[in-house]
């Protein structure tokens, strides 16, 4: 009949498997797991594990532990030691990159430049050299290493680079790739790539101006991009050395870490810093001399600047004895002495006054020169005692 039932059948089934999913279903969880999200979303800290950023010893600890790893390796005299942070700053067209690139050539070969033969510490290895060029295109970098013909085209008997001095230009098509937060940070994955490719132990930039869209005279901007290569340093052991410039300055005098362009929180946070500056006695003459240096005394400060004169000049001599090229075909630093900074820096001008203009010199004003150059005194000394100009007191020395 239509209206038996079916013993067989299930009653109430579609209910009964509706009760069976909820078995052991409990609202309170829901709610309580639902409550929890939100208050992670508006107070992610209280969920977040403790941070670990400090590592703790004993003070001792500290200095066993250097001690057993022995003296720090020199990469360029005092001026930049292994696994530091360095700066290299000075004003414009005055040979910073001449400098860098002699340096980076002189780790490659591991061969330290003069005067700095002698070392203090382990001697260094050859090394692998990254170094980006950001400022010469190829044409530029090729007059400066080879022999220019007499039409001013010609190049030839080129420098022998070492193959452990890698350079590298910028090649990049304007775009920010998804996921990367700008400039900045697409360039530092790519600087990190490259230095794990190519194995490198030493990175310099040429300049570090390139490394950053923003403006380094901004604090964040400079504190962002020194703490970005402090995260490079992190990822792999590398020594930077940063090339930097020095904005027009008011009036001329030593140069002091104030002098770099941009920020002086570049310097803060850099382990050393050293300038390179124009000589007022000849136009191809320089010196350097040490800012700051976070690893011991500074060596060469005012009272001891190195001078180099630059010039093209046979470099495989001292860094090549097997090159078959023997040529001045390089442009860099040639070292002379060391020296003090009051004799090279630039004085301010001092127009004569009318009472002395056209006027010959007194005795007495001669003959102190000629005394004072008799005991030794240098003839930028000789200028400031009598208040005069160099070439002044050049004159009253050789009269």
């Amino acid at each position: 009949m239509a209206n038996e039932i079916d013993d067989d059948a299930p009653m109430f089934a579609s209910g009964d498997q509706d009760y069976d999913s909820a078995a052991g279903h409990d609202p309170f969880d829901e709610n309580v797991e639902r409550m929890q999200a939100e208050a992670r979303k508006k107070f992610p800290r209280m969920f977040a594990p403790k941070p670990e950023m400090l590592w703790i010893r004993e003070a001792g600890y500290y200095i066993e532990n250097a001690a057993e790893s022995g003296t720090i390796a020199r990469l360029f005299g005092p001026f930049w030691l292994l696994n530091e942070t360095a700066i290299l700053f000075a004003p414009p067209g005055v040979g910073k990159s001449l400098l860098a690139t002699q340096i980076a050539e002189s780790l490659a070969r591991g061969v330290p430049l003069a005067p700095f033969g002698d070392h203090v510490g382990p001697a260094e290895p050859p090394l692998r050299v990254l170094y980006l060029d950001f400022e010469l295109d190829r044409w530029q970098f090729t007059q400066r290493y080879t022999v220019i013909g007499e039409d001013g085209v010609e190049c030839r008997d080129a420098y022998q680079f070492s193959p452990g001095l890698l350079r590298a230009e910028m090649f990049w098509d304007g775009n920010i790739i998804d996921g990367y937060e700008d400039y900045t940070d697409m360039l530092f994955e790519d600087i990190a790539d490259r230095l794990s490719e190519h194995e490198a132990d030493v990175l310099i930039v040429d300049n570090v101006t390139f490394l950053t869209r923003g403006s380094t005279a901004n604090a964040i901007t400079a504190f962002r991009l020194m703490d970005r290569l402090r995260e490079l340093k992190r990822i792999s052991p590398v020594s930077i050395l940063l090339v930097a410039h020095t904005p027009k300055r008011p009036r001329p005098g030593p140069l002091t870490e104030n002098d770099l362009q941009g920020s002086i929180d570049l310097a803060k946070v850099a382990d050393s810093v050293f300038a390179l500056s124009r000589s007022r006695v000849s136009p191809d003459l320089r010196y350097l001399k040490q800012v700051k240096c976070r690893s011991g005394r500074i060596e060469h400060g005012a009272d001891n600047v190195a001078v180099y004169r630059v010039a093209k000049f046979d470099l495989a001599k001292s860094l090549q004895p097997d090159a078959s090229t023997r040529a001045d075909n390089f442009l860099g630093f040639d070292f002379l002495e060391f020296g003090d900074e009051l004799e090279h820096v630039e004085l301010p001008y001092r127009p004569p006054s009318p009472a002395r203009r056209g006027k010959r010199p007194g005795r007495n004003l001669v003959l102190t020169a000629k005394t004072l150059a008799a005991s030794g005194m240098s003839s930028a000394k000789i200028a400031e005692r009598l208040n005069v100009g160099k070439a002044t007191a050049n004159r009253y020395v050789r009269s």
